[in-house]
């Protein structure tokens, strides 16, 4: 049987060189999986744009690989209300994503009322499913689409998807989401968890997280992709997203609920011991 690959790509700025992806490739025969490389320091160079440069090392990673899937962890859509072309704003918009946000917003109570400027369906969506899903000192804030910390890396990703949807089948992730279910599978302590992504201590957190999976899922790491891995955040979600990904192929992930407007975007959540069907 041919090997699966997935991908998993932690997006930054297209003018600083941290951008990372990690490759996984998986054989369903033997049942293993393995951490083929993981390269981190993704950026312009002398005489390529950092977009040009990561588009070329995404497709070198494709070869002889029919449509891998490539897992990011960045918005693939934009707010309905930015793609709208009406002159003026109706009271009550028509349209179904801005619909079903007020309508999910006032079912579910959410403190703020919906923005869909800023926001998607799929964040609101989120923002309720952790705090029913997920221990109290794990539950976290959704950062908006077209929010101050993420609105560059929408654009970017934005303008990226054009030269990838051919080539890869795109995903989306939530690296922070998708570390919690995974700890959480398997028997993570939550104070480990919640330290993750700390300066000070969150490589201990990783490298816990990482020697689970390990020896769970029977995963290979070759010895300087595990130090990467454990001492650099962006190294570790990168891998999250790929093992994300892998997770969601093998156990299904969770579907929309009912009625909700697939084509404004989704996050791609595995079905893990934490995560029940909505």
């Amino acid at each position: 049987m041919v090997p699966k690959r997935f991908i998993g790509l932690d997006l930054t700025g297209a003018k600083n060189a941290k951008t990372t992806l990690a490759v996984l490739e998986y054989f369903p025969r033997e049942k293993k999986l393995f951490v083929l490389d993981v390269q981190s320091g993704i950026g312009p160079d002398k005489d390529h744009s950092g977009d040009a440069v990561l588009i070329e090392t995404l497709i070198e990673h494709a070869e002889n690989h029919e449509r891998p899937i490539l897992s990011v962890n960045a918005a693939l859509t934009l707010p309905p209300c930015i793609q709208c072309t009406k002159k003026t704003c109706v009271k009550e918009c028509a349209g179904p994503e801005v619909k079903w946000m007020r309508t999910f917003a006032k079912n579910n109570k959410v403190s703020n009322a919906a923005t869909p400027y800023t926001q998607r369906p799929v964040e609101l969506f989120l923002k309720e499913w952790i705090s029913t899903h997920l221990p109290d000192r794990l539950c976290f804030e959704i950062d908006e689409t077209m929010g101050g910390n993420r609105a560059p890396l929408s654009a970017r990703m934005h303008f990226l998807k054009r030269s990838l949807e051919d080539r890869f089948e795109l995903q989306e992730c939530h690296s922070k989401l998708s570390a919690m279910l995974l700890g959480l599978e398997f028997k993570i302590p939550p104070r480990v968890l919640a330290r993750y992504r700390s300066v000070e201590d969150g490589s201990q957190a990783r490298e816990d997280l990482l020697h689970q999976l390990m020896e769970k899922l029977s995963l290979f790491v070759y010895e300087r992709d595990r130090k990467k891995i454990a001492e650099h955040l962006n190294s570790f979600d990168a891998f999250i997203c790929a093992a994300s990904a892998w997770m969601s192929s093998e156990r299904g992930e969770i579907k929309p609920p009912k009625g909700f407007p697939i084509a404004s975007g989704w996050v791609t959540i595995p079905k893990l011991g934490a995560a029940r069907e909505p």
